[in-house]
């Protein structure tokens, strides 16, 4: 048995309708994203274990990445439809149109720790930086 018991602290969390492939906390550890085969990113409270929200929706193809805002104002995630998205929880919208420019799957989404950039990564070998949108 490892540490803890080997017991889940919560859980499980479930509603995409297909495999989940990338998670990530919010910095101040009250949410978590979620994104999947079903083209979906959802958020979730783990301490009830429930979704918050809508699910955010408006990709392509399945979610690759999701990360959040140092700040805790935004999610972006990417994925095999090539774009990138900022969802803004709060208003459970994106605050503005896809980004593009890769050619091909996007593999990583990383903020950076003042906010501000955004950097990701694709399978056309690139990584490129975008400014962040106000919420």
């Amino acid at each position: 048995m490892g540490p803890g018991g080997g017991t889940p602290a919560a859980g499980p969390l479930s509603s995409h309708e297909g495999p989940v492939r990338v998670i990530a906390f919010s910095p101040d550890g009250r949410r978590i994203a979620s994104g999947g085969a079903d083209t979906t990113v959802r958020r979730w409270d783990p301490v009830a274990a429930s979704p918050t929200g809508r699910p955010l929706t408006g990709r392509t193809g399945p979610v690759r990445c999701v990360a959040s805002s140092p700040d805790g104002q935004l999610v972006a995630s990417a994925g095999d439809d090539a774009t990138v998205r900022f969802w803004s929880p709060a208003a459970g919208r994106p605050p503005g149109a896809p980004l593009t420019g890769h050619d091909g799957p996007v593999t990583g989404v990383s903020f950076a720790p003042k906010g501000g950039l955004l950097s990701t990564t694709g399978t056309d070998r690139t990584v490129r930086l975008w400014p962040t949108p106000a919420v």
